[in-house]
């Protein structure tokens, strides 16, 4: 009977994830070297290949596909695992790994953290800030023992519990001419630039959803990979946005910018929180959930 290394096999999801040696290594903490006969080592253990050479390029055997979700499925109980005997310990620690996409993460969650910090000062928390699918694809991999996201885009692997409502709302430079003209038509915006988010973007997803409904077909002239980004190109002039409105509270204060009611035209999106369904939530993890939804 082959027995397989638990860290063997949280390895080879990294490379499985990667198909790069080398930055596969980066993230396990290891060698490039160490790497490579780990998965020699694994593959003669299970006397198949797990990976094949494509030119230049690494990619899974049909082995190493079959193996993947096995591999992540005995890294997410060994991990629940853990967390159980951790809890013998009461909140008196433990490792919180979570997951947010880009305006949960870089507007809420950091307050939610605080919060939870002063609650239960020994436990250390990891906040990794990302786009919604890969948010949602990192929990299923359980690299995040649960993640906030501004849309669900996974299938049926995941739980999806609500959060909170974002508004995204439509921001103009202050001397623009639309700042001076509120609210306005929809049809007002069809000779505007726009500075969309990157594809893969929650935020992208529902104003493109809501501007097709709307048969608003805008030239897009620049995209951005986070809502920082976004408002320095808006307060530049390269164009006007839609933007989480919890993304611009000081902008809006020190009146950079300007907020624009469009009529017809509102566009809200559901934040969430979600985790693996056959993930085992610590309780700091359910603590932690609780403080995110009272204290929104």
């Amino acid at each position: 009977m082959t027995v397989m290394d638990v860290r063997d096999l949280q390895v080879f999801l990294s490379v499985a994830k990667h198909l790069n040696y080398t930055r596969a290594a980066e993230e396990v903490n290891l060698s490039q070297p160490s790497v490579s006969v780990r998965m020699r080592e694994l593959e003669r253990d299970l006397g198949t290949r797990l990976f094949e050479q494509l030119g230049k390029k690494i990619a899974l055997t049909e082995a190493g596909q079959l193996l993947a979700p096995h591999a992540t499925r005995i890294i997410a109980a060994m991990s629940d695992a853990r967390q159980a005997i951790d809890e013998l310990q009461g909140l008196e620690r433990g490792l919180l790994r979570i997951g947010a996409s880009t305006t949960p993460g870089m507007y809420l969650i950091p307050r939610t953290v605080a919060h939870f910090k002063r609650q239960y000062p020994k436990i250390e928390v990891h906040l990794a800030v990302q786009d919604t699918r890969q948010i949602e694809d990192g929990v299923i991999r359980n690299e995040f023992d649960f993640g906030f996201v501004g849309g669900h885009l996974a299938g049926d692997e995941v739980e999806v519990l609500p959060w909170m409502t974002d508004h995204l709302v439509l921001v103009v430079p202050s001397n623009h001419v639309l700042a001076r003209e509120r609210p306005v038509n929809v049809a007002d915006l069809r000779k505007e630039r726009f500075i969309l988010r990157e594809s893969g973007s929650a935020t992208r997803a529902a104003v493109v959803s809501h501007l097709q409904k709307s048969d608003l077909d805008v030239e897009t002239v620049m995209e951005m990979e986070n809502p920082e980004s976004v408002k320095k190109a808006v307060q530049s002039g390269l164009g006007i946005a839609f933007i989480s409105k919890f993304a611009v509270e000081t902008e809006l204060k020190a009146k950079t910018l300007v907020v624009v009611r469009v009529r017809g035209l509102d566009i809200r999106r559901e934040l969430k929180i979600v985790y693996r369904k056959d993930k085992h939530l610590s309780r700091a993890a359910q603590a932690f959930i609780e403080i995110a939804r009272n204290n929104k």
